[in-house]
């Protein structure tokens, strides 16, 4: 997956934040878990705007036209697990966001907004996926395929750490 994928999904996260930063709690990093968590949630929702953005590029027999929804179905598995965890990650965003917005949003129960977070994680992804990406795209989620949602999430945090991303600070794992 593109990095500039991952950031669509933390930008379309962040949009949404609720819960307050890390850096209110001294904390300046995401903890990996908890963008695992992240991943796992926004994965079912990642594939369906790569399905979205890409149905004029991609076959009508690959991958994700014939597997889509079993990737889809692995993760959305999960998701009831990760969104707290999920719902931290966002809450590193928040610091960056309209406080009005965020105020709005806190007002509404946790499971009120699940709709909104949905809609946005798609619709900031799909807009940042160009069309000449889809099958790269496609590609790198049938690599995913063999893996458990959970190990896969879990990787892609871990690589995420490796790579001292500028957009978000990942927290070391014990033995790092």
């Amino acid at each position: 997956m593109s990095g500039r994928i991952c950031r669509a999904a933390g930008a379309a996260l962040g949009l949404i934040a609720l819960s307050q930063p890390y850096a209110a709690y001294g904390q300046a990093c995401v903890p990996q878990a908890d963008l695992s968590a992240g991943i796992v949630y926004a994965m079912p929702l990642i594939v369906q705007a790569v399905e979205g953005r890409c149905s004029a590029t991609l076959q009508t027999d690959g991958y994700l036209a014939l597997q889509g929804d079993e990737l889809k179905a692995k993760f959305a598995a999960h998701q009831d697990g990760a969104w707290p965890g999920a719902l931290r990650l966002l809450g590193q965003f928040a610091g960056s966001e309209d406080p009005s917005f965020g105020q709005l949003m806190q007002s509404l129960p946790e499971d009120a907004l699940r709709p909104f977070v949905d809609a946005i994680v798609i619709e900031k992804i799909g807009a940042e996926i160009k069309p000449r990406d889809c099958s790269r795209i496609e590609r790198g989620l049938q690599l995913l395929e063999p893996l458990p949602a959970t190990g896969t999430a879990e990787l892609i945090a871990f690589l995420a750490s490796m790579t001292k991303s500028k957009d978000i600070a990942i927290c070391p794992t014990d033995g790092e």
